[in-house]
């Protein structure tokens, strides 16, 4: 370094160099040819697999013209099913309107029966208290019932002697004024 003079790189670089450089240029040659060998092999492959498919066809099939309807009438069927698929969607939807509304409904009825049920509680409270008091006032008119028996033959009895009395005038007599 204290000459002055810088010098290059080594012959030993410059030759791993050149040599790493060769390498790479061959490896890039034998990539682009196995790239086009791949190519022409994938479109002979594509193209026999395209025969083969072909030929299975025509076996299966008869012609080319029965396998586009039969393509056709899967298209078709297809189309159908999504119809129909559609209108079960749409079934569905109503279905799950129509089952809220019955909830809905069936929340009402249950609030109708809850007050139904109070109201047929309250009924039979009254109708208690009622059959308390008419069955008191039973008693009541028994008791009177019975007064009223009691009455009739301590008249009859009063009248017995009164008649008994009357038969014989001189045995009493009401007080003079």
């Amino acid at each position: 370094m204290g000459n002055g003079a810088t010098k290059g790189l080594s012959v030993n670089a410059k030759t791993l160099i050149l040599i790493l450089l060769f390498v790479n240029v061959g490896f890039a040659f034998k990539m682009i040819h196995k790239y086009y060998a791949m190519k022409e092999a994938g479109y002979i492959r594509e193209k026999t697999f395209r025969d083969q498919l072909e030929t299975r066809v025509m076996k299966a099939f008869g012609s080319m013209e029965d396998l586009n309807k039969m393509v056709d009438d899967i298209t078709r069927r297809k189309e159908e099913a999504e119809k129909t698929a559609a209108s079960f969607q749409e079934q569905g939807e109503q279905i799950k309107l129509a089952n809220k509304n019955l909830e809905d409904a069936k929340a009402q009825l249950e609030e109708e029966k809850a007050r139904l049920q109070r109201e047929i509680w309250e009924l039979e409270d009254s109708l208690s208290l009622a059959k308390k008091t008419l069955s008191n006032k039973d008693l009541t008119i028994q008791e009177l019932m019975n007064n009223l028996e009691i009455l009739g033959k301590e008249k009859s009895a009063l009248k017995k002697q009164l008649e008994e009395y009357s038969k014989t005038p001189g045995a009493w007599s009401l007080p003079k004024q």
